[in-house]
């Protein structure tokens, strides 16, 4: 049987660790690291480079929120599955992005199992 075809991730992040950790979580799992960004400007640039079938976003970052960076690549592909990363987890962020069109929410920090489950659910509402 053929492989299915592995889901690619994009990663927004400006932490250099959290970007390791979430590419070592998903070595060995059904998807796979399409690329890195450290801040939103990065993160539009590399969506439009590399079309990733869901992009994980942090709300707290330099420069430009991760809230704002939602609301500018669904602007740019209102279909893009963006699941919002945060340690910062308050009610009121989280609401918001997702009034604004996030899939989802993920709170740091999280396990290998916890982030796969969630991109997987991502996935799956999709189709």
């Amino acid at each position: 049987m053929a492989e299915k075809k592995k889901a690619s991730v994009l990663v927004v992040d400006d932490s250099s660790f959290m970007l390791d950790l979430i590419s070592t979580f998903l070595e060995g799992s059904r998807f796979q690291l399409a690329g890195t960004a450290k801040d939103g400007k990065e993160a539009l640039k590399k969506y439009e480079e590399l079309k990733p079938g869901v992009v994980l976003l942090d709300i707290v970052m330099p420069g430009e929120s991760g809230t704002k960076t939602l609301e500018r690549i669904l602007n740019l592909d209102p279909q893009a599955r963006v699941i919002m990363v945060s340690s910062l987890g308050t009610e009121d962020a989280v609401v918001e992005c997702l009034k604004k069109g996030a899939k989802t929410f993920l709170q740091k920090p999280f396990e290998p199992d916890g982030l796969i489950s969630v991109l997987e659910n991502t996935l799956k509402e999709e189709k």
